[in-house]
């Protein structure tokens, strides 16, 4: 790592002189010296004068320079937040007149006095006011007064092996309008986690109470996140969790604790992990029960409630140092997707099994997989089921480059039933890239895909698509600037009697500037779309940019957005232009009040319009608004 900051650092030239002797000594806290403080000033001596240019110091990995205190004599730097306790490492790299830089290493550690070994809260306070200057009657849906202030907490304490913490977010909201559920005004809680966590030789155990994400297997539970309580306790290589969450979608302080489950919505499940082999292989149990109404927050249904269960087995093995990695998952699912109706409840069943690994320049991956056509979890609404297919992915890395190979195919109505089609998706793909010039890497890539059905029933429309794309890529890199060049070609051959042909092209060239003060990143593409069938194109121009920066010694900050589209017809059937622009600029004061509070005021605006050249209809939109914000940050 530190060669890779004194390459940063190098070759540049500088205002001050520093000869090869130039000395850093660690003043205080001191090399190996343990202090009872939570954010002890951390002071180093230089033999002449450093300047910032000079300078990269890390605490802990984190760069720290821009927030030193310079002085002739060297620098000091006060944590603005509870350093932990522990052994904490300070690396200083001095770029002397050579353009080398000279490395200095020390250590120190830190205690928390008390009852507890750690006790540390960390808060950070933001608040945003919005007062309407102007604005015009289509943009009614911004408030003329607007007031959020938002706080962020993250306590811990430590003793022992036991560790508990809080992390919670709060929301004041006040606006002269209307406000949506589930959000409210006044008060109320976005989410919150509660802790507990026993870390022994042997024992693990960890308790949450909350706003939890819920993670087991893609057929099972992915990605769910419920308000609710999970208990694991990890014993040597035996693991055992369990979790009980409310099947709705909460938010805010009606929500509750997430502990009330004496109603029937809630979804409870066990698993149970075993390591074997050194760990590399692993097997788990997965039960899942449940219910749910059909609608809650970000969820909605005009059925009744879905209940059922799920018990899911999974292997994991790693062979041969990672050449060949296993994984093999399956389900069985009872499910009721609407308790309302007279019907009962469907069995069904869902399986995959992967194998990949990697052999010096050769990777690859398999992935065979099923989902009935009755298979549902309770708290998974993305699974993916009636289907069924296969996956291969293979690449080889040989110095400069770089091949991937990739094929699938998959059909859905897997049991079957007359009363649909069924449809066969198969794809296959190639890429290539080229690195031997690292500022200027190129790529180039084939897809061919078909889709077509069988099955179709007598009045139903058969489908059988070919399609082939070609794309390629280019970028380079240039100092602060860098420049990607994309485009690509396609040809869709509706092989019905529909005969529904058509063609794209699209071209992109997104150039960007980055500098510490600067960045301007503007994007220009074009997008051609023909039906063959009638012999019309239609054509997308958009531009667009994104300008971030600072003046003044960041007193001053801008920020200016904009995309502009334009849509036209070749038979004259449609020409729009459509505009849209925010931008902000703010003045913050160099140092902060009291210490602690760090404000700012400016103005924010914004400008859309529409213009239909088709229908002769022009909407606009413009509002102009005055911005305070502060933001504090606490910690003890």
């Amino acid at each position: 790592m530190s060669g890779m900051f004194l390459l940063l650092w190098a070759g540049q030239s500088f205002a001050n002189s520093i000869p090869s002797g130039v000395k850093v000594s660690f003043e205080f806290p001191g090399e190996g010296v343990e202090i009872a403080e939570k954010k002890p000033q951390i002071r180093c001596a230089t033999s002449v004068p450093v300047s910032e240019e000079r300078l990269l110091v890390l605490l802990d990995g984190v760069d720290i320079t821009g927030v030193l205190d310079l002085a002739s004599e060297g620098f000091t730097f006060t944590p603005i937040q509870t350093l932990a306790s522990g052994e904490h490492q300070l690396h200083v790299i001095v770029t002397i007149d050579d353009g080398s830089g000279k490395e200095y290493l020390f250590s120190f550690s830190t205690i928390h006095q008390g009852y507890f070994d750690q006790a540390s809260s960390d808060n950070q306070i933001s608040t945003v006011f919005e007062q309407v200057l102007k604005r015009s009657a289509d943009a009614d849906y911004i408030p003329y007064q607007n007031l959020a202030v938002n706080l962020g907490s993250d306590s811990l304490v430590t003793r022992n092996n036991w560790t508990t913490g809080l992390r919670t977010n709060l929301r004041f909201l006040d606006r002269s309008a209307p406000v949506y559920a589930p959000e409210e005004k006044g008060i109320d809680l976005v989410d919150y986690v509660i802790s507990s966590r026993y870390a022994g030789e042997k024992l693990g155990v960890l308790t949450e109470i909350g706003d939890l994400q819920l993670q087991e297997t893609r057929n099972t539970i992915m990605g769910l996140a419920r308000r609710g309580v999970r208990a694991v306790v990890d014993y040597k290589s035996l693991s055992v969790s369990s979790f009980r969450v409310q099947s709705e979608q909460v938010y805010g302080f009606d929500g509750g604790t997430g502990l009330n489950f004496d109603g029937r919505d809630n979804i409870r499940g066990v698993s149970v992990g075993l390591k074997l082999l050194s760990d590399t292989l692993t097997l788990r149990t997965i039960y899942l029960t449940g219910s749910e109404e059909g609608s809650s927050f970000g969820m909605y249904s005009d059925a009744g409630a879905r209940q059922g269960d799920v018990l899911g087995f999974l292997l994991v093995d790693q062979l041969f140092a990672g050449k060949l990695n296993l994984e093999a998952e399956y389900d069985t699912s009872d499910f009721d997707a609407d308790d309302s109706d007279e019907f009962a409840s469907e069995t069904s069943r869902a399986w995959n099994i992967k194998a990949g690994g990697v052999d010096g320049k050769y990777n690859y991956q398999a992935l065979y997989e099923y989902a009935g056509r009755d298979y549902e979890v309770v708290g998974n609404q993305g699974l993916q089921r009636d289907r069924q297919g296969f996956t291969l992915t293979g690449g080889m890395q040989v110095t400069e480059h770089t091949v991937t190979l990739s094929g699938s195919r998959y059909v859905d109505n897997v049991e079957e039933d007359v009363l649909f089609p069924q449809t066969e998706q198969t794809a296959a793909m190639v890429d290539y890239s080229f690195t031997k010039f690292p500022t200027l890497p190129m790529g180039l890539g084939f897809q061919h895909s078909i889709i077509e059905s069988s099955m179709v029933p007598e009045f139903g429309s058969p489908i059988e698509i070919n399609t082939d794309m070609i794309s390629t890529r280019l970028s380079h890199q240039r100092g602060a600037w860098s420049y990607n060049l994309n485009t690509s070609y396609s040809i869709q051959d509706d092989r019905t009697p529909a005969d529904y042909d058509t063609r794209a092209q699209t071209y992109s060239f997104a150039p960007m500037y980055y500098s510490e003060h600067l960045s301007f990143s503007p994007n220009l593409s074009f997008i051609r779309s023909t039906d063959d069938t009638r012999d019309v194109d239609t054509d997308t121009r958009t531009m667009s940019l994104d300008l971030r920066g600072d003046l003044y010694a960041k007193k001053c900050l801008y920020e200016l957005a904009g995309n502009f589209s334009q849509m036209e017809m070749s038979d004259k059937a449609m020409k729009m232009e459509i505009l849209s622009t925010t931008f902000r600029i703010a003045y913050v004061p160099g140092e902060k009040i009291f210490g602690l509070l760090n404000p700012s005021i400016g103005l924010r605006g914004l400008y859309n319009k529409t213009d239909d050249q088709v229908y002769e209809q022009t909407t606009e939109e413009f509002a102009l608004l005055l911005a305070i914000s502060t933001s504090i940050g606490i910690s003890f």
